[in-house]
């Protein structure tokens, strides 16, 4: 070909690339109508396959459907896949590449060359080619380095300590829901039950308000009397309408941690008001502190990211190593010249950039201050862990003690509204005293009930700073009665203490010497009876929630007798 006739070729080729680039134009932005797509979409989505309500709902119940349909577990639910499925893509580096090409090329005159002799200078063969204007070529290599093989091994591993991390924060982020879980039921709970009060009590004070503004403006009573009338009733109406809007809120909230939509209206199974019992503590401060040590996801999490710390040093060191890289393949060239079309090649080759080894003393000091970063933060988080289980334990304390005084208030004015109610009907009391004492009343009702879920809220708490998974080892089948069910048993076996407290195995036992004892010694305790174990092996449903990994072979558990 000419070269004139390529000059407008070029050109062409360079002129369409050009208009190609700046042919892209900016996106666009969303209009109205692809929001509320979206928004319809997601609705959908958002509610989409969760059992409807066919009763009452029981605590149990509401637990199961937060774990089961919350929001929040299944975002924790995919993070964990998500990590998961890196671990296989980082493994696929470990393998060979095997790399198929084809190509065709072209070119505007012949290929050739002639020689030149080093002693005179002068041509010595005329211009020949050995190669076609035109061609196709065609190869299949299999080649595999060594040093990203080693690279993605130690991806691999990281890539599975990251997946064991995410795994623990999916058991924090379980265990927090099912908190706010139960207490935002017994706010609800107290909800149903003061509802029919709380509105026939507000109507009366509304009532009673408004008799005391006619009373004043027919003057039957001193001006300042009425007044302060107005004001005492105005202040508990005001209070009265503050609860019943506090109310209001409590199963919104609750419909929010079950997936419910907000507005969805739904029954409460009531318990006994006789059962607010303060729940039993079953386990030691130094047992608790000993579950927090092995069972807390933040530990466990920061000891699996603490194991890349080393992982990345190693990667670092690998990096310095020579490297080598084995290669085979089949190839195919149709060019006629040559005397054989088809052939097989195989070799290796090695390179070393041989400065990286000045590298060496500068990896290795930030591999040491990476660990020891590592190790710092991990006890660091250690006693914060530490600081949490006291504060949860003393918090626990003082809220029993909160319940205890608020249910005795509450049962003295109970009484008070009684006698108020006989005195009033004898002409001895005042509506005004009538409509106070009832307004106290719901008041120190709701007092009483907060402050039995701040108790309960304290009781979890105090499980969740120890780590206590309060979710089953494994379930019968996935529908929401079986995992209530399982869920009330799994509690119901941790508010007896059959959790297994984790103790250091001896492994070297120092040898028995004889102790004088200045009294007789006690009898051996009876051995414990048999009991289940809360954490153990991963269910396949909701995701492990005892963590993927098993207890180091160092520490065993020895049951605690309930107390």
């Amino acid at each position: 070909m000419p070269r004139r006739a390529t000059r407008p070729l070029v050109l062409t080729v360079l002129a369409t690339a050009l208009l190609a680039g700046c042919a892209v134009a900016p996106p666009e932005r969303l209009s109205t109508q692809d929001l509320l797509a979206h928004d319809q979409s997601d609705r959908g989505a958002m509610f989409a396959q969760q059992e409807p309500l066919s009763g009452p709902v029981t605590l149990d119940e509401a637990i199961a459907r937060a774990v089961k349909y919350n929001l929040q577990q299944r975002l924790a639910l995919m993070e964990r896949a998500l990590e998961d499925n890196l671990v296989d893509v980082q493994k696929q580096g470990m393998l060979p590449k095997l790399t198929a090409r084809a190509g065709l090329r072209t070119r505007s005159n012949d290929y050739g060359s002639s020689s030149e002799s080093l002693a005179t200078g002068a041509q010595s063969l005329v211009p020949s080619t050995s190669q076609e204007r035109e061609g196709e070529t065609a190869d299949l290599q299999l080649s595999w380095n060594v040093l990203d093989f080693g690279l993605s091994y130690f991806g691999a591993k990281a890539q599975g300590n990251k997946a064991l991390a995410a795994e623990e924060r999916r058991r924090r982020v379980v265990a927090d829901i099912i908190r706010q879980t139960r207490s935002a039921y017994w706010n609800a709970v107290t909800a149903e039950r003061l509802k029919d009060r709380v509105s026939s009590t507000l109507a009366e004070a509304r009532q009673t308000l408004e008799y005391a503004r006619q009373t004043e403006e027919k003057r039957l009573v001193a001006p300042i009397l009425a007044l302060r009338y107005q004001r005492d009733l105005l202040n508990m109406v005001r209070q009265t309408e503050a609860l019943e809007n506090e109310l209001a809120q409590a199963k919104a909230r609750l419909a929010t941690l079950m997936n419910l939509p907000p507005a969805t209206d739904f029954t409460l199974a009531l318990p006994d008001e006789g059962q607010l019992a303060p729940p039993r503590l079953a386990y030691a401060l130094n047992d608790l502190e000993a579950l927090a040590m092995v069972r807390r996801p933040e530990l466990r999490e920061e000891s699996y990211l603490a194991r890349n710390a080393v992982l990345e040093t190693r990667m670092s060191i690998l990096r310095l190593f020579p490297n080598a890289q084995l290669f085979g393949g089949l190839n195919y060239d149709s060019n006629k010249y040559l005397a054989n079309n088809n052939w097989a090649d195989a070799g290796v080759q090695v390179s070393w950039n041989l400065l990286n080894v000045l590298s060496w003393p500068a990896i290795s000091r930030a591999g040491e201050s990476r660990e020891e970063v590592a190790v710092l933060r991990r006890q660091a988080l250690r006693m914060t862990v530490l600081s949490q289980v006291h504060i949860a334990w003393l918090e626990r304390e003082r809220a029993e003690s909160a319940f205890t005084r608020a249910n005795e208030l509450s049962r003295l004015q109970d009484a008070i509204q009684v006698q108020t109610e006989n005195a009033a009907r004898n002409s001895a009391e005042t509506h005004l005293e009538l409509v106070r004492a009832k307004v106290e009343t719901l008041l120190a009702t709701r007092a009483r009930d907060l402050s039995y879920a701040e108790l309960v809220n304290a009781q979890n708490t105090v499980y969740q700073a120890a780590g206590i998974d309060p979710l089953p080892e494994r379930i019968a089948d996935e529908s929401l009665a079986s995992l209530a069910r399982d869920i009330a048993e799994t509690n119901r076996l941790i508010e007896r203490g059959h959790v297994d407290v984790p103790r250091l195995a001896q492994t070297d036992a120092p040898a028995a010497t004889p102790v004088a004892l200045a009294e007789p010694a006690a009898p051996a305790p009876a051995a414990p009876p048999a009991r289940r174990n809360v954490s153990g092996s991963p269910w396949n449903h909701l995701g492990s929630v005892a963590g993927a990994g098993a207890e180091p072979a160092a520490v065993q558990a020895l049951p605690v007798s309930a107390r």
